[in-house]
């Protein structure tokens, strides 16, 4: 289901090989140019950098022109085709630059087009080829576009500034940039705060996992709290995203060494793991198959990895609980991993937090619970809501 609506949400503009059809940009003299240079890493000649700047500039301004959707998406693959992948060399370093230059003045005068549709388009075409270039001068671009309104837009802008290649480049010794880094996340942080579609979330938690900064983990919980939020009004969508969310968690639990801020973590790995696990007991009535099996996927894979690692031993309960389809059996495995208000569960022990206080002012030994999900409305004999 989750897979259906991605490819559907961004098929239009995300399509590259199967519309790059004839088109006017000319490609001879760079493709020359690329196959000289860029994988012997030799020093460009003035020319070299005049074809490169020519081209780009020429390919953009053909984009901007153009009003065929899918001859502007052929122009666009066009581009990013001529970046030469993604090892670095004087080649795609002047690439880069060629483009960070000409995408700015680009999307400045796109932002001037009067009808709104062929705006939108062109625009985010602009920003597709700015996230497809992965690269750290791009930033600003997709910075510039985080608080876009419009659900395509944010996500691209999302991928220019938070992809794995953007964050492997900020942690490099060579090209790593601790300012940089700092603001990507300040304005991630911003974003999430706004409203991110879960499959640009995932690419949000991951970057900020990846990272690793202070600021980063910080967003990371805050991340961890508005799923949970999402949970207990039973609107959360696309499970899946946590376990890469539960990971990040079980890492920070791992590395942490301050204290309070390795409990605050474990609170939020136990409380999270909970209601993944309580969605799956309690919402047999209300989740689809495919998010019953999105769920059992979570709960397996976390308890296989993270939850093994965390108390230094292989773990089966829960996934054997699942497979027994006996959900009594699932709830007291869930206890006795995360605790019940009687008892500490063995992570609890295992990792020495608790939940906090209770409204009595007791110490906390579970996780708060998850309430049933709201039942669908009654509907009359031709299936539609009854009166």
């Amino acid at each position: 289901m989750v897979g259906k609506r991605i490819c559907l949400f961004f098929a239009v503009l995300g399509v590259s090989a199967m519309y790059s059809s004839v088109f006017a940009l000319n490609s001879t003299e760079i493709e020359a140019v690329l196959a000289a240079r860029h994988k012997s890493k030799a020093r460009l000649t003035t020319g070299d950098k005049v074809v490169i700047e020519t081209f780009v500039r020429s390919g953009l301004q053909e984009l901007l022109l153009e009003e065929d959707p899918w001859e502007a998406v052929s122009i666009r693959v066009a581009i990013v085709a001529q970046r030469g992948g993604s090892e670095l060399s004087p080649y795609s370093a002047a690439f880069i630059e060629a483009a960070a230059t000409n995408l700015k003045t680009t999307i400045e005068d796109a932002g001037r087009l009067q009808d709104a549709d062929r705006r939108r388009r062109t625009l985010l075409n602009l920003l597709i080829i700015a996230a497809e270039l992965e690269s750290t001068e791009m930033a600003d671009i997709g910075l510039g576009m985080l608080a876009s309104p419009d659900a395509a837009t944010q996500y691209w802008a999302v991928k220019t500034v938070a992809s794995p290649a953007i964050a492997a480049q900020l942690k490099s010794p060579i090209t790593g940039d601790e300012d940089l880094t700092r603001r990507i996340v300040g304005e991630l942080d911003k974003a999430v705060g706004r409203r991110v579609a879960p499959e640009g979330m995932r690419i949000v938690v991951e970057f900020a996992d990846a990272v690793d900064t202070p600021e980063a983990r910080a967003l990371v919980l805050k991340i961890a709290d508005l799923r949970m939020s999402l949970y207990e009004k039973w609107t959360v969508k696309y499970e899946l995203m946590d376990t890469i969310l539960l990971s990040a968690l079980g890492r920070q639990i791992m590395s942490e060494t301050a204290e309070p801020k390795r409990v605050t973590a474990c609170r939020k790995f136990g409380q999270l793991y909970s209601y993944v696990i309580e969605r799956f007991i309690l919402g047999g009535k209300v989740l689809s198959a495919g998010q019953k099996q999105q769920v059992a996927s979570v709960i397996a894979e976390v308890e296989n990895t993270i939850v093994g690692k965390l108390l230094a031993q292989s773990r089966v309960r829960l996934k054997k609980a699942i497979e027994s389809a006996k959900l009594s059996t699932l709830e007291s495995a869930r206890k006795l991993l995360l605790g019940s208000p009687r008892q500490a569960g063995s992570l609890p022990v295992k990792l020495k937090f608790d939940y906090g206080k209770t409204a009595a002012g007791t110490t906390a030994k579970a996780p708060k619970s998850l309430k049933p999900p709201p039942l669908p409305p009654p509907t009359n004999e031709q299936g539609s809501p009854a009166p």
